[in-house]
């Protein structure tokens, strides 16, 4: 058994658990040690039974006195009433429709119990315990607690499968692989940034022996899932260097008309961006870059004139939106912004084909596109589909 283990291979989860499990995502057994708690219960402290209080939860430990199944005359169901004691007294406790908890807890069984406290006269006359977490325990067992008496981990489930499951399946397992796992990170990146190593970590972020702990726990694992991102983020660019793109000059001249035209001023950041685009796409690699900015910031204009020096240069332009209603917007503003520079502009929508201000069939706008008639093709996702090809596409 090892991490890429299918998860139905596991000790205890038959077909039935498997279909569970793989609606959380979880096929194999390193997909389960990675799957992580979003929040604890905080059972640390033990309460005395005789300072417990209604409307707080508490976790307890004691003796079982007595156990018996009561089944309600109007609804019948069954309701289980239990009575444990530890050194400073004794408590009821009350749980719905769980029989068989009278063939587990038998009187004289030690138990640790984590719950709210309630009172209620329908069913003891004090301070209860309603429907506690419960846990079998004994003194060689004391440290080995999972469901009750420190921070209990609590995960992100699915019908039928529950926190207390997926911890009594995961505390064993975590036992076998903890020593195993490979580190991903180098020793200098943990030193550097005070990370815990990996087997701490996995064990700690679901069965933490502290708060503090359960904070560098995820410290560790934020940190790696960025630092993971960053470096397939430098692995790419060092892809992209290796390949060869189209070098588009910069044509100052077309740009300073297409400038001068506008109705507005560039602000300072727009002309730093299409600077910065400008020269990218003289390079002989292909360019891979984001343009971020708020709605009405000036993002169209930027991309415009990429479009533009890339025409001018003989090639094509695809410029894609999200949805039909943008695609027309776009259509209707690059004719508006590059009228009089000569340019061929179409339209390819999943509704809507369009070369400048003409309609026409998807047909001719496509054998168009193929010819290299059309300088620059806005449209949705339509424009990747198999039958639309450009003759020399940028």
């Amino acid at each position: 058994m090892n991490l890429n283990t299918p998860i139905e291979k596991t000790p205890r989860v038959g077909p039935q658990y498997q279909k569970k499990l793989n609606k959380l995502g979880i096929k194999t057994i390193s997909d389960l040690l990675y799957h992580f708690p979003h929040r604890y219960e905080d059972f640390s402290n033990l309460t005395p039974i005789a300072e417990v209080k209604p409307d707080e939860k508490v976790c307890v430990q004691g003796k079982v006195l007595e156990i018996q199944n009561i089944i309600t005359r109007k609804r019948r169901f069954v309701l289980t009433k239990a009575e444990i004691e530890d050194e400073s007294g004794t408590i009821k406790i009350i749980w719905f429709n769980r029989p068989y908890l009278v063939d587990s807890l038998k009187p004289g069984v030690s138990v640790c119990l984590a719950g709210k406290a309630a009172i209620n006269k329908k069913y003891f006359p004090g301070v209860y315990l309603s429907s506690p977490v419960y846990e079998k325990i004994s003194e060689s067992e004391k440290k080995a607690l999972i469901h009750t008496g420190g921070l209990i981990p609590v995960y992100p489930e699915t019908e039928g499968l529950s926190s207390r499951w997926l911890r009594y399946i995961l505390r064993p397992l975590l036992a076998k692989f903890k020593k195993t796992i490979k580190d991903p990170l180098p020793e200098a990146i943990k030193n550097e940034n005070n990370l815990l190593p990996l087997n701490k970590a996995l064990w700690q972020i679901h069965f933490p022996d502290s708060n503090d702990l359960a904070d560098q726990a995820r410290k560790r694992f934020s940190f790696q899932e960025i630092f993971f991102i960053q470096l397939n983020v430098l692995m790419e660019k060092l892809r992209l260097k290796q390949k060869q793109a189209i070098q588009i000059p910069l044509n100052l001249e077309i740009t300073k008309d297409f400038v001068q035209s506008l109705p507005f001023k560039l602000t300072d950041a727009q002309r730093k961006s299409s600077w910065q685009i400008l020269k990218d796409l003289e390079k002989p690699r292909p360019m891979n870059r984001l343009l971020e900015g708020d709605v009405g910031s000036g993002k169209t204009v930027i991309a415009v004139m990429a479009a533009l020096n890339t025409a001018k240069a003989g090639f094509q332009t695809a410029f894609m939106a999200p949805t039909e209603i943008l695609a027309e917007q776009h259509f209707k503003s690059l004719l508006s912004a590059l009228k009089g520079f000569g340019f061929k502009i179409g339209l390819l929508t999943r509704t809507g084909y369009r070369i400048s201000n003409r309609k026409t069939t998807k047909k001719k706008l496509v054998e168009q596109i193929k010819n290299g008639k059309i300088d620059i093709l806005i449209g949705t996702h339509a424009l990747i589909q198999k039958d639309v090809k450009f003759k020399n596409l940028a």
